[in-house]
């Protein structure tokens, strides 16, 4: 029986790649036997986002889509009020979850707190919660605080986007 902590992994920066490179973890972790749960901080249910069905397939990973979109974006249709209500009850299924599976993600948490949706310290509070549960935390501006306690960062820097000459999200690619 392992006795060490769970490590806590992160991805974040400015490129693509951090929801995808979590999502990876995630399945490898689940086909080697892990129960793995995503929570979403932004990503909406009724949106056609392929990774939903990844539960269907893999039995042992559950993904809860809490968010109201994305905070402050042209497409945002939600208010403050509402977004952080979304936000704490992410926070709060995470706290739930967090000792009951052997991986959680965290997706666009370094968002909701760049955002003051959650505060710092209630992620940091989290993060201390883990026991032996491995965490991966993505999103945009993750903090020092949170750099310094992490195990594994990996930055994704842009370099070109296809969103850069006007072009949309590709649904098997991107979404």
């Amino acid at each position: 029986m392992n006795s060490k902590p769970g490590l806590v992994y992160v991805f974040t920066g400015d490129g693509k790649g951090k929801t995808s490179a979590a999502l990876g973890v995630a399945v490898r972790a689940a086909l080697s036997g892990l129960k793995v749960a995503i929570v979403q901080w932004y990503k909406e249910k009724r949106w056609p986002i392929a990774e939903y069905k990844i539960g269907k397939y893999i039995k042992n990973i559950r993904i809860y889509p809490l968010g109201s979109g994305f905070f402050k974006l042209p497409t945002d249709h939600a208010s403050r009020a509402q977004h952080k209500r979304k936000a704490i009850e992410a926070l709060n299924l995470a706290e739930k979850l967090i000792s009951q599976v052997d991986v959680l993600v965290l997706d666009e948490v370094n968002n909701a707190v760049k955002d003051k949706l959650i505060t710092l310290t209630q992620l940091i509070k989290l993060i201390s919660k883990r026991g032996k549960t491995h965490l991966i935390l993505t999103g945009r501006g993750a903090r020092p605080e949170i750099v310094k306690l992490a195990d594994l960062v990996t930055e994704m820097t842009k370099i070109k986007h296809p969103f850069d000459k006007g072009q949309k999200a590709v649904k098997g690619l991107d979404y």
